[in-house]
């Protein structure tokens, strides 16, 4: 069981990683959200999918032409919280963060610290990551699941462990299968 010392320890080594993230979130949060034909698009098979169980569009009168993992996600959020544009770019925004951290800790696991610390505020203050992040697509999820699968893969390297060899094999399968 941690003590008290052990969690104020973490959360002072991780104080400089969480106000990176508070700040991408401020600026992010504050852009508002972007709409484009394709966000439209996106948000219409999520939303089908959550009422159909397939990602149909409507405007083509077919299921849309990309994989349907980042598509089943978001729909899976929608039945919790809602089928609003919103709530999807929230989403997307969390899968945003979520890479601004795994960049954090592949660079310090590969670099040291102060590298991490640099390359996730990059990434997350990154003009292309902020527009990314605050629209209704499923780039953001395909980013995660690309930077999950390098971390497993150097983790399993490290470990010299098969079964997280596989385990990251089965992560880059699902970053295919948001966008292919």
């Amino acid at each position: 069981m941690l003590d008290r010392v052990d969690i104020k320890k973490s959360a002072i080594e991780l104080s400089p990683l969480f106000i990176i993230l508070i700040g991408v979130a401020l600026v992010a949060f504050s852009l508002g959200p972007y709409q484009n034909w394709d966000s439209q698009l996106e948000f219409e098979a999520a939303s089908n999918v959550a009422k159909m169980g397939i990602p149909y569009v409507e405007s083509f009168g077919t299921a849309i032409d990309q994989p349907p993992l980042g598509f089943y996600i978001e729909a899976l959020f929608f039945r919790i919280f809602g089928s609003y544009a919103n709530t999807g770019v929230t989403l997307v925004t969390f899968f945003g963060l979520g890479s601004t951290v795994l960049v954090y800790i592949i660079g310090k696991e590969m670099y040291g610290k102060s590298t991490g610390l640099f390359a996730a505020a990059l990434l997350g203050l990154n003009s292309w990551h902020l527009v990314l992040s605050r629209s209704f697509l499923i780039d953001a999820q395909c980013l995660f699941f690309s930077l999950l699968c390098l971390h497993v893969g150097v983790f399993a390297i490290h470990r010299g462990s098969v079964k997280l060899a596989l385990a990251s094999g089965l992560v880059f399968a699902a970053a295919m299968l948001t966008k292919f």
